[in-house]
């Protein structure tokens, strides 16, 4: 910037020759300041350190079949809920909640493999709260519904 600021005090900017010259020097000058501002003011590029990372994804696991809020991951990270939600999907690639959907899907496909429960239980257990919304999300995730996945998959059991 003070580059450019030589520049520009250098050039006898009054002369019409020089006027498009010393207008790009301007308009640089005035891009780096906005490149610089807005610098200042992004979220945080860091990810969510490994160790709090680690905590969380284990008391998900441990709360995978009650209802969690982002209050409730940030404060087993032991930060606020803006910030962990930012550093979260940095380390992670998804929000909070579409990884708890996601875990929630997993979980669900290793009970339809193992187990002979409805698919109402099944919900239950991992934390839906109607079957409607278990189906809905699972069929975004594995692309069916989590009958026709059952059937599909039950010869790989």
């Amino acid at each position: 910037m003070q580059r450019l600021l030589s520049q520009l005090d250098m050039s006898k900017c009054d002369e019409s020759d020089h006027g498009v010259y010393c207008d790009a020097i301007r308009l640089a000058l005035v891009a780096r300041w906005l490149r610089l501002r807005s610098n200042d003011q992004e979220e945080p590029t860091d990810a969510l350190q490994k160790w709090r990372l680690n905590r969380v994804t284990a008391w998900i696991e441990e709360h995978l079949d009650e209802p969690i809020s982002l209050a409730d991951m940030a404060k087993a990270a032991g930060l606020s809920r803006m910030y962990f939600a930012a550093r979260f999907r940095i380390a992670t690639g998804l929000r909070p909640h579409d990884y708890i959907l996601r875990r929630r899907v997993e979980r669900s496909k290793e009970l339809l493999m193992q187990t002979r429960n409805s698919l109402v239980d099944i919900a239950f257990d991992v934390g839906f709260q109607t079957q409607a919304h278990f189906t809905t999300v699972f069929k975004r995730f594995a692309g069916t519904t989590p009958g026709r996945w059952r059937a599909i998959n039950k010869h790989f059991a």
